[in-house]
């Protein structure tokens, strides 16, 4: 769709908005119209006009709504034909409710001001000159009531008048003048408000296209970023796994023998080639998650099985810092879920609790069901989090202690994967931290729906 399809497109529905409002109000007025002559408030004298006007405006109001409801699609000199036809029809409406409430004495004139108003209000700039034809048509419909009672073509209802012909033709030559001034200021006003209104929305325009367009560069930079990393990350992978088998060999003296120390360089060589190797792997994840394509392979799972396996696995590593973990495990609590992802979010959640938490310290891992969801929890009484990093914890490449370094060992990947994992379970995952000083640690919680 080009520039001037989607302007006409806006412009359709912009006057469709209008008609199916009018259509609306019209009705209001129908109503409002019957409640009074059944009260006979207008008078007696006028019970059978206003009857005649009330179900005149009820039959064209009627056809514009069965036009409105039963064709769907309009070309835009379809739409404007059919709003101008319903404009004529409502001015010569209140032209002849003017001529049966007092005609030069009828307070409804105003209501040519409503409908140039109403006509003119949100028409993009280069329709906005409509107002003028209706504003012309407002015009010619009074004045010509006005002559028409006056030359006697009409019989005058409304109050009588104590004025001599000269004085009558004055008083009716200020209300044609005036009228007519009013309709062209008010034209006037409306077409310089669209105007600037459109002049406004064209900028605006402009520049939501540079933003999208800037945008859709973002966009690309990031695709290519991820793609580049994904590349990267395959690439690495096998050259990484190589050199680890022949520091192995090595370190095990298959190809010669290592004494003590060249036996240490080795080990710590092997360790830091085994953590680069996840760094990649998380790589690779972040990856697929942002694009989608880490597949869930869901099934019934028992979610307190998962937590104790995550805990088995890392009970090792929390021993040798002096750090107990203890358990808050249902017998079974039964998820829809992919148990080796969420198990990797357990594995990590534990991971940082054992990272964050000092010599002796305790962590709490459970699970529970509430009424809509399963939730899996692990808390630790750590350091806890500043709360100036709480917009940071899940950020990607993010620690959130730089004061102390020295237990930092990541690449800061960790959390922002396990978001991943619970988002893509239609999860979420939170955390509760109090102030530092309190001793209380750090809870990091997710929630899984607990139905297919």
């Amino acid at each position: 769709m080009n520039y001037a399809q989607r302007e006409n497109y806006l412009l359709i529905q912009d006057i469709k908005n209008k008609l199916s409002w009018a259509i609306r109000f019209r009705y209001v007025i129908v109503v409002l119209g019957f409640i009074l002559i059944y009260f006979s408030l207008i008078g007696n004298a006028y019970v059978s006009l206003s009857l005649s006007l009330t179900v005149f405006v009820s039959a064209y109001n009627v056809v514009a709504h069965l036009l409105y409801a039963f064709k769907k699609r309009y070309r835009l000199w379809q739409i404007i034909s059919l709003a101008g036809a319903f404009q004529f029809l409502d001015i010569l409406a209140v032209t002849f409710l003017i001529y049966i409430t007092g005609w030069i004495e009828s307070p409804y004139w105003f209501l040519y001001l409503v409908i140039i108003i109403i006509s003119g209000f949100g028409m993009f700039s280069y329709y906005s000159f409509a107002v003028f034809f209706i504003a012309f048509f407002s015009a010619i419909f009074y004045l010509g009531l006005l002559l028409s009672a006056y030359l006697g073509i009409l019989p005058i209802y409304g109050p009588g008048f104590q004025l001599s012909p000269e004085e009558l033709l004055l008083s009716i030559y200020n209300k044609a003048v005036f009228a007519s001034v009013t309709f062209l200021l008010f034209a006037t006003t409306i077409y310089y408000f669209s105007k600037l209104l459109n002049q406004q929305r064209e900028e605006l325009s402009q520049k939501t296209r540079k933003l999208l367009v800037a945008l859709g560069k973002i966009k690309a930079v990031d695709r290519m970023k991820d793609e580049f990393v994904s590349t990267a990350s395959h690439e690495l992978r096998s050259p990484l796994s190589v050199v680890r088998e022949n520091m192995s060999l090595i370190e095990d003296g298959v190809v010669g023998p290592v004494d003590p120390r060249q036996k240490k360089l080795l080990e710590t060589s092997r360790l830091n080639i085994d953590r680069l190797a996840k760094i990649l792997d998380n790589l690779l994840d972040i990856s697929k998650i942002e694009s989608h394509s880490l597949e869930l392979h869901r099934e019934k799972a028992d979610l307190s099985q998962v937590a104790a396996r995550a805990v088995e696995l890392l009970k090792h590593k929390a021993e040798r810092r002096n750090i107990s973990i203890e358990t808050k495990l249902p017998e079974k609590l039964i998820a829809w879920i992919d148990p080796e992802q969420v198990l990797r979010v357990f594995i990590n959640l534990l991971d940082n609790a054992i990272k964050y938490t000092g010599e002796n310290g305790k962590i709490l891992v459970g699970v529970e069901e509430t009424r809509k969801a399963v939730e899996g929890y692990v808390s630790d009484n750590g350091e806890g989090i500043a709360k100036k990093d709480f917009p940071l914890v899940f950020e990607r490449f993010v620690h959130t202690d730089k004061e102390n370094e020295t237990l930092i060992k990541g690449a800061g990947l960790g959390l922002s994967i396990c978001k991943g994992i619970i988002e893509m379970h239609g999860g979420k995952i939170w955390f509760e931290s109090p102030p530092r000083g309190a001793d209380k640690g750090a809870k990091f919680i997710f929630s899984l729906p607990n139905h297919e």
